[in-house]
């Protein structure tokens, strides 16, 4: 079996245009960040060979909406941005370092920190004063919407969409372990997508809410939240 298999089956993986839709932004955009361009290097080697097709982990998805955050709300450079990822691998053997639990990177004015596990102020990853201490309280933590598995530590889950709604809110989540990793609504075994094209085709949110035996507000939440997928493509 192809590792590229291997991984699907396991864990999930996303070609870039999926990521991309799901991240909400550009693929080309995507693709030139993970996998380089021209006689620019990609910000890390990928888990599988470009041989085997340009595709994303769940953990690479990951580490991308926290690139497309730095970039895009904060106007942090690639090369800060590759920088980080580089002092957090070789200094602290942190792989991933927007996707762990244990080590929590952060934006302190202009510079990239991670907070080690058991420390008390975080160290800079970027800038003149790496490997020192901060004593700065830390302004941003990325990727609030993150869930984690308790063995490995990292990123099991991305809440991609919250409903609001009178009751309980109507959560879509990506797991890499199911459905490959697509966007579920919460409490229907459905995805996102499945429910979406069911109410195009029917033209009725309560039709689709009582074929596939789910609430109608589920419906509802998968319809914006591709329609919003869309328009951001």
């Amino acid at each position: 079996m192809k590792l590229v298999d291997s991984v699907r089956n396991a864990s999930g993986l996303y070609t870039v245009r999926e990521a991309a839709t799901y991240a909400r932004m550009h693929p080309q955009t995507l693709a030139n960040w993970l996998f380089g361009a021209g006689a620019r290097a990609p910000l890390r080697a990928s888990l599988i060979d470009k041989e085997e097709g340009k595709f994303l982990t769940f953990v690479e998805f990951v580490e991308a909406l926290a690139i497309r955050n730095l970039r895009t709300n904060y106007g942090v450079s690639f090369q800060k941005i590759r920088q980080a990822i580089q002092e957090a691998k070789e200094a602290y053997q942190v792989e991933y370092p927007f996707a762990d639990r244990d080590h929590k990177t952060y934006l302190i004015g202009s510079d990239l920190h991670i907070l080690l596990k058991g420390e008390e102020h975080p160290v800079q990853l970027t800038g003149k004063q790496k490997k020192q201490a901060s004593i700065r309280p830390c302004l941003e933590r990325f990727m609030r919407d993150l869930e984690w598995d308790n063995e490995t530590q990292r990123a099991a889950a991305y809440v991609a969409y919250r409903y609001p709604n009178p009751g309980p809110n109507i959560t879509i989540r990506m797991r890499p372990n199911h459905y490959f990793g697509a966007p579920v609504v919460d409490r229907t075994g459905y995805t996102a997508e499945t429910l979406w094209r069911a109410a195009v085709a029917e033209g009725s949110f309560a039709k689709v809410a009582e074929y596939y035996e789910v609430g109608e507000t589920s419906v509802m939440a998968a319809c914006r939240y591709c329609e919003e997928l869309q328009l951001a493509a």
